[in-house]
């Protein structure tokens, strides 16, 4: 236990995820294929809706059938098959990590035969196409956090097809490595057609949302360059999401300003979600470099405290334990050692609320149940003016407002133009 304690995000990641383990997550999405394969053979198909109703599972366990209805329709949001992914929440009778991951991995696994198949006939877009939907499928394999070795291997096979995809993206992606404190900051750099030296915008977090799951294109129209990397505590990143974490960010926005195809005076910050407490601080410690950030949902002050804890131990719209996701960002033991370490996150108790700032944008859902959205109204009562919004009758981060996501890109654009 002590040297896990010691090691850090990437060497942990590399001491589980190896061959060993995907091999391990393949063969049991093989396991579970044969034994669908053998039930259609005895005339009892595996996702028959009679007996499955009969049968206790995600969608009808009533501990998870409401988190199970939400996500599915995330996952279906994000471009899954909805008559597959039912079927995958249907076959399931709880979470556990193994079957969990290999069902999507078998669902993965055609498209990723697709791709090379395409990719030999010269058909880039649809090669393309294909590896995107692996990456998503094996993405989903990995939901929420990578804290099982069949999760890492499933998001090792994410990765993996979506660099296959990225090869075909127009306009390209650039993998960036910024070697830091002896390991490597990684991020996808894309920028838009036809301007000599675009703005840029570093965009990052949440706590399971990595780098793959994201499409900015919205950002690439509106002229604004992306650099895409992991936060603390996720994806590939090699550190932890501890209150000093932010130092990940200093060289990048060295790295970005040596650029010469970019304007790095008209650099912008987006943290989200879980990383939208890196949009704020963000904001304070980098405001002479950066023109404008956004808070998007994320934590401040009130989130990281005990009470609000106690509030989420009752979430069940997550579907998972959502807590469980920060014990794993954040290296924890267990939950009780995460509340004990989560108020030394506050920018209130680090002292930077009254402190001035770049521009800051905060939004957020009036009802969202994981981060108090109290912390985007202590974000206007405290120091340099701010612009809020928050959406009445919203979740987490508005996502189900149509108009929350261009909204920011706007105000990012006129920030930065």
């Amino acid at each position: 236990m002590d040297k896990l304690k010691k090691s850090t995000r990437r060497e942990l990641f590399n001491m589980a995820g190896g061959g060993a383990l995907l091999a391990f997550a393949s063969s049991s999405a093989s396991g579970w294929a044969k034994r669908a394969d053998a039930s259609e053979r005895a005339g009892t198909p595996n996702l028959n809706q009679e007996s499955q109703e009969m049968a206790a599972n995600l969608l009808t366990e009533p501990r998870y059938m409401v988190g199970a209805k939400y996500r599915l329709g995330r996952f279906i949001g994000r471009g899954a098959d909805p008559a597959e992914a039912e079927g995958v929440f249907r076959s399931l009778p709880n979470l556990d990590a193994i079957p969990w991951a290999a069902a999507w991995t078998r669902l993965a696994q055609p498209w990723e035969s697709k791709g090379v198949q395409f990719e030999k006939q010269g058909k880039t877009q649809d090669s393309m196409k294909a590896y995107q939907m692996a990456s998503l499928y094996y993405s989903i394999g990995k939901f929420p956090v990578l804290n099982h070795p069949a999760k890492q291997a499933a998001y090792r096979k994410c990765v993996e097809n979506y660099l296959k995809a990225a090869k075909y993206f127009d306009p390209p992606l650039e993998r960036i490595t910024i070697p830091f404190e002896g390991k490597e900051l990684i991020g996808y750099l894309r920028k838009p057609k036809g301007i000599a030296k675009p703005p840029i915008v570093i965009h990052t977090g949440g706590i399971d949302v990595y780098n793959e799951d994201w499409n900015l294109a919205d950002y690439l129209d509106a002229g604004l360059a992306t650099f895409r990397t992991d936060m603390p505590g996720s994806g590939e990143c090699p550190f932890w999401y501890t209150p000093d974490a932010e130092r990940i960010y200093t060289p990048i926005i060295d790295y970005l300003l040596a650029r010469k195809d970019l304007d790095g005076k008209r650099m912008g910050f987006i943290g989200h979600s879980a990383g939208g407490n890196w949009g704020s601080k963000m904001a304070y410690l980098e405001r002479k470099r950066l023109r404008a950030a956004v808070n998007w949902g994320g934590p401040v002050h009130y989130s990281f405290q005990e009470a609000w804890a106690q509030e989420m131990l009752k979430d069940n719209l997550y579907f998972w334990p959502i807590l469980e996701s920060f014990v794993y960002a954040s290296h924890s033991k267990d939950v009780d050692e995460w509340v004990r370490k989560a108020p030394a996150m506050s920018l209130k108790t680090q002292g930077l609320l009254d402190k001035p700032c770049c521009p800051m944008l905060a939004v957020n859902g009036a009802l969202d149940g994981w981060v108090s959205v109290e912390d985007t109204k202590i974000l206007y009562e405290t120091g340099d003016p701010k612009s809020i919004r928050i959406y009445p009758d919203r979740r987490h981060m508005a996502l189900e407002d149509p108009g929350s996501r261009p909204l920011i890109v706007s105000w990012l654009k006129s920030q930065l133009s």
